[in-house]
């Protein structure tokens, strides 16, 4: 049997949510709450990455991991979501997430699906042809693989 990454992952740290059946859950940081939806009760659990898993560098605040509807009692498959909370600094939110979507630590055959969210008090109001948005294609080029998006604190995200 192939161990999974929360396997691995609790190993060596606890989690800021301890695994357990869930509909949704949220994160809060000072003033910006990150609100997630499954649609139905699916385990999950919930590392923080910043200053826990990763001590030195760029790294974002929050990886989810949640069990996906398999039956394949071998292999557990999981999509992680990783989570940066953010004011208005969003620029470095995309830095923080990249970075940590790049560590071999988080890169594991358990995981089958991979989402990064910033959740931020407010986003630049110009598309046109800002850094961020300069920024955001790069980073959806690099990282093909991963579902991205951006969510207004409070709004609540949907991933089944």
């Amino acid at each position: 049997m192939n161990e999974s990454l929360h396997t691995v992952l609790s190993r060596s740290y606890s989690p800021k949510l301890l695994l357990a059946d869930r509909e949704n859950l949220s994160i809060k940081e000072t003033k910006t709450t990150y609100k997630l939806n499954f649609g139905k009760r699916r385990q999950s659990v919930v590392y923080q990455v910043d200053g826990n898993i990763i001590t030195e560098g760029n790294k974002c605040d929050y990886l989810i991991l949640a069990r996906q509807d398999t039956f394949e009692t071998d292999n557990e498959k999981w999509k992680s979501i990783f989570v940066e909370l953010k004011g208005k600094d969003v620029l470095h939110a995309l830095i923080q997430l990249d970075a940590t979507l790049d560590s071999k630590l988080f890169k594991h055959t358990s995981v089958n699906e991979i989402h990064a969210r910033i959740v931020a008090r407010s986003f630049p109001a110009n598309t046109a042809n800002t850094e961020f948005e300069k920024a955001r294609r790069k980073f959806k080029t690099k990282h093909k693989n991963c579902t991205f998006k951006q969510i207004t604190s409070n709004q609540p995200d949907y991933i089944p």
